[in-house]
């Protein structure tokens, strides 16, 4: 008997109900139990051309079938080695990776990248199946063994232990060479660390991958602001190279009343809550005041992290973004899931200005509504006001979610290193800089993506790192 092709079964993934989730920020994704993703795992096709598929959609490349088979085989510590051989951190990326656009969106049960159509199904939950791997080992206590070099007697510094950074210390220890992270921060994890929600990512997660890196002797330096505390020029003397992932912090509109008491950038908020607790302020010592009702200006990812954050603490939540939901950069169950938890969201609304009271501080944000256009270079429709649309949502707060710029901090002793117009470290098809021995990765050079771009980044820095080390520095 042929075997049956099931496209409309595809297992959700258990979730934490609105009401109760709303109340902690303990994670709200229960993910597969062992059943359920054996079940999911028996849905992939194991195509023969998955290389043109979830495999290239991967920006990592990770062996998507290869590891699902093993899955399906019973094999879980076999599955996760699977995963590491190309991404060193399951737990996370199967949490928060943008699958639909990624691996899953070039699943063939949903798009036929042959016919250039869209099936009738869904998608493998790849994210899901990942996630479970990865929590599987963690949990069970097993040791996989990473496997080492012998020790080269090169050392290399990293600066940043964002996404970035971590992967490309993780594969140059793994190389044998000496690795020194440096990070300005009290903990390592960057973007993931500060950025993301505890409800979506826990940080003893975080830990566990992190300890890793230190099983295979990377060392970080926290409290380090490189730039200021030490000089990027310092580093390149003492050591045989150097990447830089110093990462890219949010900007703003630059409206009116931006300078008002209650606008924050996101960047200040998720850091509180994320790093510094201040959810569970007086005991933490930081604090945050968002007043009753705040207002969120983006479409993206930590648009979302800021509203999941927000609806957490208590305040109603507004999500203002002149595009569609079709159009924005965050997650479509992302979305369904901030709205089931309480937050308004504003599609078609551009910011115009922020209102302030007499003793400055924020009132609210008064809007215009957008009509989609013709396409813009990003090849998105471009949205047009709507006279006479004008409108104003009262609030106490205002967060920027929008807009990425890197920060010259760590290099601005390196004139002669090469920017592009945007601001970001220019780098070649190797992740070389135009300062010999300097490499850089992640968002100082990309100006802003996923976590999974800056892991396959780091990944691939370390590379030509270790090449460079080889072939062109003197023992």
């Amino acid at each position: 008997m042929a075997k049956r092709i099931r496209y409309e079964d595809r297992n959700s993934e258990p979730l934490m109900p609105p009401q109760e989730r709303v109340k902690t920020f303990r994670e709200y994704a229960f993910g597969y139990s062992v059943s359920l993703a054996l079940d999911e795992a028996q849905r992939c096709l194991f195509c023969k051309d998955a290389d043109q598929r979830c495999i290239k959609g991967c920006p990592i490349g990770v062996d998507v079938p290869g590891f699902i088979k093993k899955i399906t085989e019973g094999d879980l510590i076999g599955a996760y080695k699977k995963i590491v051989e190309a991404d060193p951190f399951p737990s996370i990326c199967g949490r928060i990776c943008p699958q639909e656009r990624q691996c899953e969106g070039s699943c063939i049960l949903y798009y036929d990248t042959v016919r250039g159509k869209k099936n009738k199904g869904l998608p493998v939950s790849i994210g899901a199946l990942e996630k479970f791997v990865g929590d599987f080992v963690r949990i069970s206590g097993m040791r996989v063994n990473i496997e080492r070099g012998e020790p080269t007697g090169y050392r290399v510094a990293v600066v940043g232990a964002g996404p970035a950074g971590l992967a490309c210390a993780y594969d140059l220890a793994r190389l044998g060479h000496e690795v020194h992270v440096y990070e300005a921060l009290p903990k390592a994890g960057g973007v993931m660390a500060y950025g993301i929600p505890h409800a979506r990512l826990p940080r003893d997660l975080i830990e566990w991958e992190l300890k890793k890196l230190r099983d295979l002797g990377v060392r970080f330096f926290f409290g380090h602001v490189v730039g200021k505390t030490i000089k990027l020029s310092d580093l390149l003397r003492d050591y045989h190279a150097v990447f830089l992932g110093v990462g890219a912090g949010r900007g703003g509109l630059g409206i009116e009343g931006d300078h008002l008491r209650g606008v924050y950038s996101a960047i200040e908020v998720l850091t509180r809550v994320g790093l510094l607790r201040a959810d569970t302020f007086p005991q933490s010592g930081t604090p945050i005041d968002l007043g009753k009702r705040t207002v969120i200006i983006g479409g993206g990812f930590t648009a979302v992290d800021c509203a999941i954050t927000a609806l957490r603490l208590g305040i109603e939540t507004h999500v203002v973004y002149r595009r569609t939901r079709e159009t924005s950069s965050a997650r479509q169950e992302e979305w369904d899931h901030i709205s089931e938890e309480g937050a308004i969201i504003h599609w078609l609304t551009q910011p115009l200005r922020i209102l302030g009271s007499e003793e400055g501080k924020v009132i609210g944000i008064e809007c215009i509504k957008m009509a989609l256009g013709e396409p813009d270079e990003s090849g998105r429709p471009k949205p047009t006001p709507i006279e006479g649309s004008e409108h104003v949502i009262e609030c106490d707060s205002v967060i920027f979610a929008i807009g990425q710029k890197a920060n010259p901090v760590a290099y601005e002793d390196l004139p002669e290193l090469e920017l592009t117009k945007y601001g970001t470290v220019k780098v070649d098809e190797n992740f070389r800089t135009s300062v010999r021995g300097l490499f850089a990765g992640g968002d100082v050079v990309n100006g802003g993506d996923t976590v999974v771009r800056a892991l396959a980044e780091g990944r691939k820095a370390a590379q030509s790192i270790h090449k460079f080390i080889i072939e062109e520095v003197k023992p």
